[in-house]
């Protein structure tokens, strides 16, 4: 055994340097994939208290990193249209402290309004890390977007879905991350039917970081911008 070893040391001596190195960059694609799993953005679009049209949305930052949020889009799809609009600022009137907890409105005077902060009218801006933002109730939200379109449009009737079929709501949060080039986004499906419950599409929040679906986030923000 020991002449046979002796005999063949060179090819022993291959063969331990080349498994060796396969350890070595087992090793190394674990420590790279734990590092770009660690650095890579994670946005979770959650719905919380009840299935019921009263059902809230909740952003939250799953990141290392905190995240600047540049748009939030409500898109509604009843099957034959699919309309999308921009719940990102507040409309005039609705911010938190505008409203009491009826959620009904009450008037403002000049000098309460610049009083108050600006994340009581707005989204955008940074999301610390493991931080969350409210979206709103599923009701107030839907009541929105069917102003925005009645304002916008005089096919009102046939782009809002009505009582009698179901309708998919998407959320998509489109926002920079500081080592991300470009904007990264994130989307949830939501079943909105018609006995007006609501639940998730999709067990989790799809995360747009790809470098094609970087590209997609980027139109849609350029888009609604």
């Amino acid at each position: 055994m020991i002449a046979w070893m002796e005999q063949h040391g060179t090819v022993l001596q291959l063969l331990i340097s080349f498994a060796t190195l396969l350890v070595w960059i087992f090793y190394a694609q674990l420590l790279f994939q734990s590092y770009r799993r660690a650095r890579r953005p994670k946005i979770v679009i959650n719905q919380l208290l009840d299935h019921a049209q009263t059902a809230r949305f909740l952003i939250s930052n799953m990141s290392q990193e905190a995240i600047h949020i540049e748009t939030v889009l409500l898109c509604i799809d009843s099957g034959n249209d699919r309309v999308c609009q921009v719940i990102t600022d507040a409309e005039p009137g609705e911010g938190s402290d505008a409203r009491n907890e009826d959620g009904e409105h009450h008037g403002t005077d000049g000098s309460r309004a610049l009083s108050e902060r600006l994340d009581d009218f707005t989204l955008q801006g940074p999301l610390p890390p493991g931080k969350c933002i409210e979206l709103g109730s599923a009701n107030r939200l839907l009541a929105r977007v069917r102003r925005q379109i009645a304002r916008t449009s005089d096919d009102n009737e046939q782009k809002f879905p009505g009582r009698d079929r179901d309708c998919r709501i998407e959320i998509i949060v489109i926002g920079v991350y500081s080592s991300e080039k470009g904007v990264i986004g994130a989307s949830r499906a939501f079943v909105y039917d018609r006995e007006f419950r609501l639940r998730p599409e999709e067990i989790k929040t799809t995360q747009h970081t790809g470098f094609f679906a970087r590209r997609e986030m980027g139109r849609l923000h350029s888009q609604y911008i």
